[in-house]
């Protein structure tokens, strides 16, 4: 069962973007998968995806898109856009999404779609599930 994974950008698959030092990636101005995978298999219960993410100072129009899904890609699960302007320009934020799995999911995947023409940098991608309690909490 997975409670908590959590990966740096430069260890997932992309189809844009460059790795940086330190695990980052940052996006090379084309629109693409800045991120993608890791393909797990999921229990039933409540997600949330997300890349911690951050954009150079500056102007930009279009919106990333945060998106979960199965079978390597074939099913969604949840999605999610977010205005590249609503990002921190001075450290990284967590951007997610919140999904609901109600059969065992296989090759699933969250994935960060990026705009062209726009500076983004993430450092890690997570995936944790929001309804386990905490142990030895009432």
């Amino acid at each position: 069962m997975v409670a908590y994974v959590r990966f740096q950008a430069s260890e997932l698959p992309r189809s844009v973007g460059i790795n940086t030092p330190g695990g980052r990636r940052r996006s090379d101005g084309r629109a693409g998968h800045l991120c993608h995978g890791p393909y797990l298999t999921l229990t039933p219960g409540h997600y949330a995806a997300g890349f911690y993410l951050r954009r150079e100072p500056g102007e930009y129009e279009g919106d990333i898109e945060i998106e979960a899904a199965a079978e390597r890609g074939q099913r969604s699960l949840g999605r999610r856009n977010v205005p590249v302007s609503e990002l921190f320009s001075s450290l990284p934020g967590l951007m997610h999404v919140d999904f609901t799995v109600d059969v065992v999911e296989r090759g699933c995947e969250m994935r960060l779609l990026v705009p062209a023409r726009c500076a983004i940098e993430v450092s890690e991608a997570v995936l944790f599930r929001t309804d386990l309690a905490a142990r030895g909490t009432k």
